[in-house]
């Protein structure tokens, strides 16, 4: 097993369990105590979990602000998501290749598709790949990873290998946060790489967003505001962050 790969199991234990020793992490792993501990530490940097004595516990971060599944989230906003998506199929031109991330308003976005048959789309999202699979004609390219069970959305060391040898016309991606001085966020710490490495394999990149994702910053930050080429938000944004968002030139769509 890769290092990340282990560093992605530990941190699945802990988000399900609360806890770990490090004697139960080794024994699992087949790895040294120091193996373990440069983990641990290791994802205390990166995702804030509590180091002590013997192990680890969950970040208290993480357990206060758990996001909620994907399932639980698909009513909320919906008619603000609808909005959002029906204008980004339209920006869909003919024969294009697009990337559609794992969240609730890409999910809209590609009902909005079903009815393309001159597209591909590649997803790291299982309800996208079902959405898909099951009600559209396009071709479809799932990449493979870890499961994060509760977004269904698959991440990791194995998909972002994937996504190296991947080149698409447009990337049309949810984020948790979206922020004019820290920039993009998502809450959970796993699929922190995964986001930055889909930013880098188009260099259109669309961010959808509900309004209520304007001005918050989760966990983990993804990347600059300027990375992306565009962002579309209802017109219930807060017309500060959207007009601080345009000065860094990053175009802003209001539906």
């Amino acid at each position: 097993m890769y290092k990340e790969q282990r560093i992605e199991a530990i941190m699945e234990i802990l988000e399900n369990n609360g806890n770990v020793t490090v004697q139960e992490l080794k024994e699992k792993f087949q790895v040294s105590d120091m193996t373990i501990r440069r983990d641990l530490k290791l994802l205390e940097e990166r995702s804030g979990i509590e180091r002590i004595y013997g192990g680890a516990l969950r970040s208290k971060k993480s357990a206060k602000h758990k996001e909620p599944p994907i399932i639980e989230r698909m009513n909320s906003m919906a008619d603000e998501k609808k909005k959002i998506a029906e204008h980004v199929a339209k920006t869909i031109g003919p024969d294009e290749t697009i990337f559609l991330s794992s969240g609730t308003t890409t999910l809209y976005v590609a009902r909005e598709l079903i009815i393309r048959d001159d597209l591909t789309a590649v997803t790291n999202s299982v309800p996208v790949l079902h959405e898909l699979a099951n009600n559209s004609n396009m071709s479809v390219i799932t990449v493979g990873g870890f499961l994060r069970r509760s977004e269904l959305s698959l991440i990791g060391a194995f998909a972002e290998t994937v996504l190296e040898s991947i080149r698409v016309n447009k990337v049309i991606i949810g984020m948790r946060g979206i922020h004019p001085i820290y920039g993009f966020s998502c809450e959970h710490p796993q699929e922190l790489m995964t986001d930055r490495r889909i930013l880098e394999i188009s260099d259109q990149i669309i961010v959808v967003a509900d309004h209520t994702k304007m001005g918050q910053v989760a966990t983990s930050i993804v990347a600059p505001i300027t990375s992306a080429s565009s962002i579309v938000t209802s017109e219930q944004a807060d017309p500060h962050l959207v007009d601080q968002i345009r000065e860094l030139g990053v175009e802003v769509t209001l539906v």
